[in-house]
């Protein structure tokens, strides 16, 4: 029994022949559109955020027409662990994100690394320190990612800017 081609629709017909999918010019595409990336604008603003992180650890100027202030790219930039409600929240976060990422072993590592990088005093490194133990075992156990530790970037100024604002 043979396909009568008047008997199914066009798009049917190509899927049977395997043949590529035409857009309305008539320009053929090898595979079908993406679906639009909905977190497009998260992404752009985190990566907005840690470039202007990057400027301020360089000490480099944000913009051109806006002043800079004196402490601006002085490290470290966490001195101490604040105690307001948001920074407890902010670093309940972000150990809890270390820990399940890395470990306790290698939080504490990242955490004596963020000393030695300046983003933060080694006396908050010692309150944090003790911090970790109360998170649970981590669900993942894997090697910091340079991911990672731009998060904790971004993180360690969320915390350093809730110490700023009481």
């Amino acid at each position: 029994m043979s396909l009568n081609p008047r008997r199914y629709d066009v798009r049917e017909l190509r899927q049977i022949a395997g043949a590529p999918r035409v857009d309305a010019d008539e320009a053929a595409r090898e595979r079908p559109l993406r679906q639009p990336n909905r977190n497009r604008a998260e992404q752009a603003a985190r990566s907005a955020a840690f470039t202007e992180l990057l400027q301020r650890q360089r000490g480099q100027r944000l913009a051109a027409d806006e002043p800079q202030s004196d402490d601006a790219g002085d490290r470290p930039y966490l001195r101490t662990v604040p105690a307001s409600p948001e920074a407890e929240h902010e670093l309940g976060e972000w150990l809890g994100y270390l820990v399940d990422v890395g470990g306790h072993l290698r939080s504490r590592d990242a955490l004596s690394y963020y000393a030695e990088l300046g983003w933060i005093d080694p006396d908050a490194v010692d309150a944090l320190t003790r911090r970790l133990e109360g998170f649970d075992a981590p669900r993942y156990d894997r090697a910091f990612l340079p991911a990672d530790h731009r998060i904790s970037l971004v993180s360690i100024v969320r915390i350093a800017s809730c110490a700023s604002e009481s």
